[in-house]
């Protein structure tokens, strides 16, 4: 079962006096109106994947498990949190919460992309005490974090036999509502670098697979890039490439009799065709094999990397909400990097890994 707890927060270097959890909450202008997005900070009890209460959907590559493990080591004081999403249908874990909001707010900061960030600490025991059982029977999916929590797994079994509610079996997290209309899904678009074929042969390499449409002239232009995903073939996988040094950009659509599974990927059927899929499994590594991929949620950043020495970029959707839970209710794992939300999440308050000291 998911367990959750207070802690003693560590706000701008200095750690509060008494055990706590923190409101956040972030407001953030929207299409057509705006948006308020609320989540609980609080600590989670560390628990493997395979139990299947704190469940991922993407995979985790190496060298980020790795990093991440190194920034943990290098102070006891654990900023970053991963976020996760649960299920909250009778709304009574959202009617707890609303009681924490009160007052003026202990933290408020306002960031560049004109996001107010808000933070509220409540010490109410009852409040705790009423949410520990709501948590208990519910999933926890992960969306964002999962290098830092394979990490902190990782941190843990280095010091077996804690005390059961040794703080440092426990991990910083922020909790949001999957239903939150505000839980803003962003597209995470692919920077390729060291590419070693050219365009040419590229398109021709994946033709037998995609419906590839030129859209002259609008390599340059982020925006009429990502409207041109708005309207696909047969409602099919499809991502936007753009190639160094050239001013056409290139729309691939998946074709709708081709079915990435027949072709050789190790995936569940219903999760073959989406995007992350199809973009890694049935384009990057047939097309663009060995290469170097970062991402961005800026269509414009990834644009300018072209001037920058990258090979080629792609303009991908961003994966909805409702394919993340799909994809861990089934045990399934997209590519690393696939997804992001908007907006980020600031670390205002730091969770501090003490062994001999225990949150319940």
């Amino acid at each position: 079962m998911a367990q959750i707890a207070g802690f003693r927060g560590v706000i701008d270097g200095v750690r509060d006096s008494g055990r706590a959890i923190y409101r956040y909450q972030q407001v953030f202008p929207g299409t057509g109106r705006t948006f308020t997005r609320r989540s609980l900070v609080c600590a989670v009890k560390l628990t493997p994947w395979d139990e299947g209460i704190v469940r991922p959907h993407e995979l985790v590559g190496d060298a980020d498990r790795e990093a991440a493990l190194a920034a943990l080591r290098s102070s006891k004081v654990v900023m970053q949190p991963i976020v996760a999403g649960y299920r909250d249908p009778s709304g009574e874990i959202g009617r707890q919460l609303s009681r924490t909001e009160g007052g003026r707010p202990l933290l408020e900061k306002t960031t560049a992309d004109g996001t107010i960030h808000r933070v509220w600490r409540s010490t109410d025991a009852e409040v705790l005490g009423k949410l520990r059982p709501l948590f208990a029977p519910h999933k926890l999916h992960v969306l964002e974090g999962h290098a830092l929590y394979e990490a902190r797994l990782a941190q843990l079994a280095e010091h077996p036999n804690l005390p059961m509610y040794s703080s440092a079996n426990y991990t910083l997290a922020h909790l949001v509502d999957l239903a939150d209309p505000a839980l803003a899904a962003a597209p995470r678009h692919r920077i390729v670098r060291n590419a070693k074929v050219t365009r040419e042969a590229a398109l021709a390499t994946v033709a037998p697979y995609f419906i590839i449409e030129k859209l002259a002239g609008d390599a340059a232009d982020g925006t009429k890039l990502q409207q041109s995903l708005g309207d696909t073939v047969a409602h099919q996988p499809a991502f936007v490439v753009v190639f160094a040094g050239e001013a056409d950009a290139w729309k691939l659509t998946l074709k709708p009799d081709v079915s990435p599974v027949s072709e050789g990927v190790a995936i569940d059927r219903a999760l073959q065709k989406y995007d992350p899929v199809v973009i890694e499994y049935m384009f990057l590594q047939r097309a663009l094999p060995e290469v170097e991929v970062a991402t961005t949620t800026s269509s414009a950043d990834a644009l300018a990397a072209l001037g920058q020495g990258a090979s080629a970029v792609l303009i991908v959707r961003p994966v909805p909400v409702s394919q993340v839970a799909h994809v861990d209710e089934l045990g399934g794992r997209l590519p690393a990097g696939s997804t992001a939300f908007h907006p980020t999440v600031l670390s205002l308050v730091g969770y501090s890994i003490e062994p001999d000291e225990d949150l319940v």
